[in-house]
């Protein structure tokens, strides 16, 4: 069937990670306790860094097998309980996590051309959305709108919107039911087998792996999961899904 909707994955698909992730994460805890400190909540910053990092590990191991999102703010309310923050610093937990994110949103940055790609397929008539598994909705909001792209996304949703991560088929399924079009006339553009390529298959849609800053977890998944077609650059996908012969898993690597 020929392709009518594309959903995109963000990180690794649409925007690349410029920076070292150990020094924006100890930018980002540095950040929140100065937060604290600013709104006068006396934090221990030893504890609450220590208990942050390790509450975002545990959740994030807690979110890969049930597929169930645990937020950035739920991770650091459990971190103020268990460092007995005062009352007063649950209050300030949304403004806290953006102050936390601060330091990694400046790194993150759309590919060159990714802009221009998104253009193109809106202009030829294309459905386009955003899917992206995430701990903060409103980060990914802030870095759709600082990174240009929300002209052309609609839905962009993230898993901490929705409470569901992909590979589920329910984000997916939201996504159809706004468009009004069947699974099979909808592609997953992503750089992960197990969460794009495998979200794409579960809902009945065609999924397109974009190697160029591949997931290293893909290495598990390469023999379970086949995607449709895959790709080394995101200005290889209009001629890829306008072309007569999608669907037959091409590989233009």
């Amino acid at each position: 069937m020929k392709v009518r909707g594309v959903i995109f994955d963000l990180g690794s698909t649409l925007m690349y990670f410029d920076g070292d992730w150990d020094d924006v994460i100890g930018r980002g805890v540095a950040s929140m306790a100065d937060f604290f400190d600013r709104k006068r909540v006396n934090l221990d910053r030893e504890a609450l860094a220590e208990t942050f990092i390790a509450e975002r590990r545990a959740g994030r191991e807690v979110a890969y097998r049930s597929h169930q999102e645990v937020t950035c703010p739920e991770s650091l309310r459990a971190t103020l309980e268990k460092i007995e923050a005062p009352p007063g610093a649950f209050g300030l937990v949304g403004e806290a996590v953006r102050a936390y994110f601060g330091p990694e949103e400046a790194d993150w940055k759309a590919y060159p051309g990714a802009k221009d790609v998104l253009k193109h397929l809106f202009r030829a008539g294309y459905r386009l959305g955003l899917l992206s598994n995430a701990t903060d909705d409103p980060f990914i909001q802030r870095l759709v709108n600082r990174l240009g792209l929300r002209p052309w996304l609609s839905p962009a949703f993230s898993s901490a919107g929705l409470g569901l991560r992909k590979p589920l088929r329910e984000p997916m399924d939201l996504i159809l039911a706004r468009w009004n079009l069947p699974p099979e006339s909808v592609v997953v553009v992503g750089d992960t087998l197990n969460a794009d390529i495998l979200g794409a298959h579960n809902a009945g849609m065609r999924g397109i792996l974009v190697t160029a800053d591949e997931a290293s977890s893909n290495h598990e998944h390469r023999e379970a999961i086949i995607p449709d077609a895959t790709i080394a650059a995101l200005g290889e996908l209009p001629g890829l899904i306008e072309g007569d012969g999608f669907g037959n898993s091409l590989d233009i690597s």
